[in-house]
């Protein structure tokens, strides 16, 4: 999702009628690395330099999303919007009239958001703050993390290259960090209950990650949305989106809270009444989308009751009387013939598709190094490339490598190959590491979820069932070749190099097809779903 800039401006431009008025001049801070500047305000335009982590700049004006800075070499460019945030030299817009109370800031438990705290314990990291999810890793006492933002004990950081949170205080248990205890206790906790809805009254309501108007922005919400209440913390609640974000939004643009409006009113009845699941360790999901927290998880040929449909998701209820959200594309129906899926394959979905596969490193880019064989990962990323190019082209599709040897790429020549072609699909091929060797598993990322969040889920689980490895979830992830690209991408972690038993799988040439396989039927039953 986009993150949109500025969110005070446009607050106070809907309550008050006008533009706030500004002490100084506005700038911007880079919050990525290597951020592009560009001639025009598009992805498309040509880049004419980056921008290191950190540095300011002068804003001149704004277009839609992207902002025109000046360098201090006095020369003009754009950047994307999403990719800095706005400095304290900007004055904030005061708080309309009439609104009761002040804003408070809810004080983060382990530090304040963008600086740098020291762990005093080995800590589990998790893709969302819920420890009843499966850590994706583990930091280690006495590193240094720096804080994204925090709230409710949990703070978020930078953790290979994506957003993750950690619980700073909170001890890691001992044993694998990826495969959690579910001999007792199989299920989730349920959601935080509900102190009722709430609606947006105003157009493009900003979603913070903090009850203040300095915090991250997360989203940014319609007239008319509706949202969950979860918690409130002065003038803010605490509520979460139609799509599952969790954030906070200021209370003088929602209406009061109602606890009579369904927190995600179903589009339609549908008319089947059970589902069937079609694959192993399927997850059921608090909220209609990849990024809500897990409820737990079913087997292939589990029934579940349909309750109602939200866009690609069913709404259902489990066995135990549990409400929960599967989607669409990993479950049939039973109106549905048996031998049919909800995603029908007809063998034509890649016919006239142009795909670019990109395997990762290069050259003199050896990427990662296995730990107990010494693999290197720019070998084996080619080589599942080539053989996922043998499996999408026999299919009908037009295939662009962005190598097809031991070359090396800049970040940039890999995008550029997606634009030039005006390819359909951008897939990017990895293998991943950890400090903690017994990490393992697959992880699919996706930058843009609106565009490719749907992808990475698919892919994902046609990956993990080809290989039989570990399942970590599809996620987003902030890697360059995603950010910057503005076709459908993803981005394959296949496997871990620093686990023993996963290094030796994923040299193997009958694990290299597998994985192949899956990366190819996630893609055509991906374009199968969007016919």
């Amino acid at each position: 999702m986009l993150k949109r800039l500025l969110a005070f401006v446009v607050a106070g431009t809907l309550i008050c009628g006008g533009l706030p008025s500004y002490a100084s001049a506005r700038t911007i801070q880079t919050t990525v690395d290597k951020l592009n500047v560009r001639t025009g305000p598009s992805l498309t335009s040509s880049v004419t330099t980056t921008l290191p982590l950190g540095t300011s700049y002068t804003v001149e004006k704004q277009q839609g999303d992207w902002l025109q800075i000046r360098l201090p070499s006095n020369q003009i460019g754009w950047v994307a919007g999403w990719l800095v945030k706005e400095t304290a030299s900007t004055t904030a817009p005061a708080k309309p009239a009439g609104s009761a109370g002040t804003v408070t800031q809810k004080p983060p438990v382990s530090g304040q958001a963008g600086t740098a705290i020291q762990l005093h314990v080995t800590v589990n990291v998790y893709a969302a703050p819920n420890a009843s999810q499966a850590p994706i890793g583990q930091i280690s006492e006495g590193d240094q993390v720096t804080v994204q933002s925090s709230s409710n004990g949990w703070s978020q950081i930078m953790y290979d290259g994506m957003a993750a949170w950690i619980q700073p205080g909170v001890a890691a248990q001992s044993g694998n960090p990826t495969t959690p205890d579910t001999s007792t206790n199989p299920t989730a906790p349920n959601p935080p209950a509900s102190l009722g809805t709430i609606k947006v009254n105003a157009p493009a309501v900003n979603l913070r990650s903090m009850p203040t108007t300095d915090s991250d922005l997360l989203t940014t919400m319609s007239l008319g949305t509706v949202l969950t209440v979860l918690g409130a913390d002065g003038d803010w609640y605490q509520v979460q989106t139609p799509d599952g974000k969790t954030g906070w939004v200021a209370n003088w643009l929602v209406t009061k809270p109602e606890r009579t409006v369904p927190s995600t009113p179903p589009t339609h009845s549908p008319t089947a009444k059970t589902v069937t699941v079609l694959g192993s360790d399927t997850n059921i999901r608090t909220g209609p989308g990849t990024n809500t927290a897990i409820l737990t998880r079913v087997q292939t040929g589990d029934k579940l009751t349909l309750v109602a449909s939200s866009g690609d998701w069913y709404q259902i209820k489990l066995a135990n009387g549990q409400i929960g959200y599967i989607a669409s594309w990993l479950v049939t129906t039973d109106d549905q013939p048996d031998n049919s899926t909800p995603i029908v394959v007809k063998g034509d979905e890649l016919h006239g598709k142009i795909i670019v596969v990109d395997p990762g490193h290069g050259g003199t880019d050896s990427g990662a190094t296995g730990t107990s064989y010494s693999t290197l990962e720019k070998t084996i990323n080619l080589q599942v490339a080539l053989k996922l190019r043998n499996k999408l082209e026999a299919s009908g599709a037009t295939v662009i490598m962005t190598r097809s040897d031991d070359r090396a790429l800049t970040l940039q020549q890999r995008v550029d190959v997606a634009i030039t072609n005006k390819a359909n699909l951008f897939v990017s091929i990895h293998h991943n590491t950890h400090p903690n060797t017994q990490t393992n598993g697959s992880i699919v990322f996706y930058y843009n979820q609106t565009t490719s969040g749907k992808l990475a889920s698919i892919v994902q689980n046609e990956l993990v069932l080809a290989t039989n490895y570990a399942n970590l979830q599809s996620r987003f992830g902030d890697y360059y070749v995603l950010r910057e690209n503005p076709v459908i991408s993803i981005l394959a972690e296949v496997g871990f190099l620093t686990n023993p038993q996963e290094e030796l799988a994923v040299r193997s040439d009958s694990q290299q097809d597998a994985a192949a396989q899956g990366l190819y039927t996630g893609i055509v039953k991906y374009f199968a779903s969007i016919r």
